[in-house]
């Protein structure tokens, strides 16, 4: 018979000695804070590319050519820079993927009868091909709106300056050829991410393992030392003490969860879909996480013991279900070994849950995956820490 209340509270005191233990708040709090962040810098913190603009103020023609290189744009952050010399250092330097200079004297040189040169300013690098396609096509508009104004103004002898005007409104109405483009194949795999989910996605389910891992070693020790047998000599029954170090690995592995989702959320904006599905997963891998390290506290003799198989345990599942190495890039193999690991569902039902949306049966199958991993690895942990404990 379980006591639920003796149950709670013996949870409860074994969260509070993993949250007062100052060796291990790195490791919960600071750690997975700075990955999260490394990893969304470098696969999705830039969201926009950064393109400085040189242009004379006050001239019409060159605002409205900036207004045309923005356009609906979600790609480009354009950032006005006072000279040639100093967008040239920015781009140079790495400030800025790109640079455009219009000249002085813009507007009137667009109604003369001379060639006029925008120039663009880029470095080598792979990313700043991508960014002059939506320049050159702005310059391209202009152009033919400047040459059509000035077939205009030869035909009628009218000003060029005021036919610009009318050949910018019909400018859409000429037929002309355009590119219908398709997306063929599958979705890179950071499709439908953005900035730090992903990464955060990765680590939530990474550090919600290894967390509850290290506190695996404390029920070493708490047996070690005879606080689990002068447990069992009181009116406790050996199933609440059980549930109740059970429930404090599981009260572990949520408060990592939680700081996680807290700051990621908070701070760098991530959206983790459905409450109820996400939580559902969350709660069911958190489960699972405690089975595990209750199993290794069972079986370590020692608290190092149990420390260090605790820490090999979690990377190693960790890696093969796809925390460190995305799922999406292993070899069918290991994506076939992934599939037996609790990891791998969690993290791709919560990635689901972001990328798709979706509630509840959604993420059907992934539930059932860890609801038969939590029931299996908490029975056998149970079975065997009651072992342990009692000879």
């Amino acid at each position: 018979m379980i006591d639920i209340r003796k149950a709670i509270e013996i949870g409860r005191v074994n969260l509070l000695r993993q949250v007062r233990d100052r060796s291990d708040l790195f490791f919960v709090f600071v750690l997975p804070t700075i990955i999260i962040v490394a990893l969304g810098l470098q696969f999705g913190g830039m969201t926009l590319v950064r393109v400085g603009i040189v242009a004379p103020t006050g001239d019409a023609a060159a605002t409205a050519l900036v207004a045309q290189i923005k356009g609906d744009s979600k790609t480009l952050d354009l950032r006005t820079v006072a000279t040639v010399d100093e967008l040239r250092s920015l781009v140079e330097r790495g400030r800025l993927e790109a640079g455009v200079v219009i000249p002085n004297g813009f507007g009137a040189a667009l109604s003369g009868t001379g060639t006029v040169s925008v120039t663009y300013l880029a470095t080598t690098g792979a990313l700043t091909s991508g960014v002059r396609a939506p320049i050159e096509a702005a310059v391209a508009r202009l152009a033919a709106i400047t040459t059509a104004a000035r077939i205009a103004s030869g035909a009628t002898g009218t000003d060029a300056a005021a036919a610009r005007p009318l050949a910018e409104n019909l400018y859409d109405t000429v037929p002309g050829i355009t590119i219908d483009a398709k997306t063929v194949g599958e979705a890179g795999m950071f499709a439908g991410f953005s900035g730090f989910t992903f990464g955060a996605s990765t680590q939530l389910v990474l550090f919600m393992f290894l967390t509850s891992m290290t506190a695996a070693g404390r029920l070493v020790w708490s047996r070690k030392i005879g606080v689990s047998r002068r447990m069992v000599s009181t009116p406790t029954s050996v199933a609440t003490i059980v549930a109740g170090e059970a429930l404090g690995r599981f009260g572990v592995a949520m408060l990592q969860a939680g700081y996680i989702i807290a700051v990621s959320s908070l701070v760098f904006g991530v959206s983790w879909g459905d409450p109820l599905a996400a939580g559902a997963l969350i709660a069911l891998f958190g489960v699972v996480a405690a089975g595990v390290a209750l199993l290794v506290g069972a079986l370590a003799r020692t608290p190092d013991q149990a420390s260090s198989m605790g820490v090999f345990v979690g990377l190693a599942m960790g890696a093969l279900g796809g925390s460190m190495i995305p799922f999406q890039v292993m070899p069918p193999l290991m994506q076939n070994i992934a599939r037996l690991l609790p990891q791998s569902w969690t993290l791709l039902g919560i990635q689901t849950l972001i990328r798709d949306g979706g509630g509840i049966a959604s993420v059907a199958p992934n539930l059932a995956v860890l609801a038969v991993w939590a029931v299996g690895v908490m029975a056998l942990a149970s079975w065997r820490f009651r072992k342990a404990i009692t000879g």
